[in-house]
């Protein structure tokens, strides 16, 4: 492998990294502010019939759309994390190895980004169904 793969290979893996974790903390925060205005709601109208935005329309306009999205989103940077040694010619079977093995270690924080938001997403809805019955 050439000086400058090896050079701007790191390069690449923080690049998706911090983008992974930038993104999922942003999504992260908008997710907790609106869960909170949802439950607020719930907690002083119920459904709030009378009011334009209920949690439903919270939940389904806001909190599921941002969460199916961040899942979608982590899955991508996943996948291509773990493709990158695919795309990478390098003759040094030590050296592919070892790029598999930072790949796939590297590709865990976006894993349980998806594990986690899909998690949560459950729990919120079933949050929601429980506080309305």
């Amino acid at each position: 492998m050439s000086d400058i793969n090896k050079l701007g290979l790191p390069i690449v893996l923080l690049a998706a990294l911090w983008g992974a974790v930038s993104t999922t903390l942003s999504f992260f925060e908008i997710i907790n502010a609106r869960r909170d205005i949802m439950f607020e709601l719930v907690d002083r109208c119920g459904y709030c019939s009378d009011q334009t935005l209920g949690p439903l329309e919270i939940y389904f306009t806001n909190l599921l759309p941002l969460t199916i999205g961040n899942t979608i989103f982590l899955g991508l940077i996943f996948y291509v994390i773990l493709s990158i040694p695919r795309h990478m010619k390098i003759e040094d079977n030590t050296e592919a190895k070892h790029l598999k093995s930072a790949c796939m270690i590297i590709a865990i924080l976006p894993a349980f980004g998806v594990f986690a938001f899909v998690a949560g997403g459950i729990f919120d809805m079933v949050m929601l169904i429980r506080s309305l019955k």
